[in-house]
């Protein structure tokens, strides 16, 4: 309780903070060059061990597919290791005093695990020390996380994930129904899912299926969970733009005759899995690296851009980033740096562009080279930078215990169980009830 207190009480102070003088961004969203000094610190040659770890639940395949392997081909004289959460759960390497010279994690993740676990470390004159640019990331992300990183730079954004639109063309071609292109609204997608969903042969299709948290947390209007200048929610600041998010979610998508009724079969909207796995939705709105995360080999599929709401033309999602950050008990500081440094360099953003995940810094090149050693390589995968992404929203402590307060009643909105307004107004109540709690903790 205490180490809670302490940690709450570090991270409140760190609010009052400014903002780094290298908050800027480049908006083309292409490599710039450093304004740093050109002399930098000499690598060291000698042997150095360096443990990373993430609370993300990335396996030891997994990390080593992605990050591993590239690092030690780099830094041969490195030992790099990666701790699973199989081996030790996240929330026990402070407790027993394991040695973390490394942590990455997605945002909201990275603010639950290591910023309150106080295992973050201001790497601002690292960053300056081994001439390291932050603004070669095509937004101001430094903005956004400011509120909850009070000015300080505790990661580095090494890779970026957004939504876009996948399409089963089996099912499109069994209905006679044209493939959705590129530069699609929300209006064009609702006419196609009115189109798609259908009982056919005993088997209930939906024409449409969203991943309802990544369409909060990445929402396209910028719309933060709570607004931490007024001490209020966002729901209630941003009343109106967040109607637009719920009834895209959960209104709309039940005009569609029979959507209702499948909804109401599953006791949940369909989701994900329906479009993967049981394959009876028509499209999904999701992730960028679905490809990369299941099975879907065998699957008749392509993708196109994230359709755009008429409050933001031809924009996209925001950007979930991919945080890598220094912790404050490394002893090899600026060995982990450089690990850093080159995980947000050229050659490894080229690298992992060509692996299917959308590089932190893109350019022509990387654009073009998107997903190339990857099975889909022929698909419309360069598709998805062709929308603008989405500022990213102030963030703020409590996103993390926000986030399935926004998405508790969709069902219920989605079946006309609750109305808009009693549901927003429950959202409110709850919201503050969970911010209470956690600032008495």
């Amino acid at each position: 309780m205490v180490r809670k207190k302490v940690t709450l009480l570090m991270l409140s102070s760190a609010i009052a903070v400014g903002l780094v003088g290298c908050s800027g961004s480049n908006s083309s969203g292409s490599d710039t060059k450093s304004s740093e000094p050109a002399k930098l610190p000499a690598a060291s040659k000698e042997p150095v061990e360096l443990t990373i770890v993430t609370n993300s639940g990335h396996t030891q395949e997994a990390f080593d597919t992605r990050f591993g392997n590239s690092l030690r081909k780099k830094f041969p004289n490195y030992t790099i290791k990666f701790i699973p959460s199989s081996v030790i759960k996240f929330t026990d390497l402070v407790a027993t005093n394991t040695m973390v010279d490394i942590v990455y994690a997605a945002v909201n993740d990275f603010t639950n695990g290591p910023l309150k676990s106080g295992m973050v470390y201001d790497m601002t004159d690292l960053m300056k020390k081994h001439s390291v640019d932050p603004n070669k990331v095509g937004m101001n992300w430094v903005q956004g996380l400011s509120p909850v990183w009070g000015g300080k730079l505790y990661g580095l954004p090494i890779g970026i994930e957004t939504l876009a639109t996948f399409y089963n063309k089996d099912i499109f071609n069994k209905f006679g129904v044209a493939y959705p292109k590129d530069g699609l609204t929300w209006d064009d997608i609702f006419d196609l899912n009115n189109k798609l969903t259908r009982v056919d042969q005993g088997v209930s299709y939906a024409g449409l299926v969203v991943a309802p948290s990544q369409h909060f947390s990445l929402n396209a209007l910028s719309l933060p969970y709570y607004d931490a200048q007024t001490g209020k929610s966002s729901v209630v600041t941003d009343e109106a733009k967040w109607k637009t998010i719920f009834d895209t979610i959960a209104v709309r998508p039940m005009t569609a005759p029979g959507y209702k009724e499948k909804t109401a079969t599953l006791k949940a909207l369909p989701g994900e899995a329906n479009f993967y796995k049981t394959r009876d939705a028509a499209m999904e709105v999701g992730l960028v690296h679905i490809p990369l995360s299941y099975d879907m080999k065998d699957l008749n599929w392509d993708i196109t851009t994230y359709p755009s709401f008429k409050e933001s033309p031809g924009g996209g999602a925001q950007a979930n980033l991919l945080l890598f950050g220094v912790t404050n008990m490394s002893k090899n500081k600026d060995a982990a740096m450089e690990v850093i440094k080159f995980l947000y360099s050229d050659e490894y953003q080229t690298i992992t562009a060509r692996d299917g995940n959308y590089p932190a810094i893109v350019n022509d090149d990387r654009i073009k080279q998107f997903a190339q050693n990857t099975y889909y390589k022929d698909r419309n995968v360069q598709s998805v930078f062709k929308v603008k992404l989405a500022p990213l929203s102030k963030r703020t402590i409590y996103d993390p215990d926000l986030a399935a307060v926004y998405r508790k009643y969709l069902t219920d909105l989605a079946l006309g169980n609750m109305d808009m307004n009693t549901m927003m107004r429950k959202v409110d109540e709850e919201v503050q009830q969970m911010v209470a709690q956690i600032k008495s903790r």
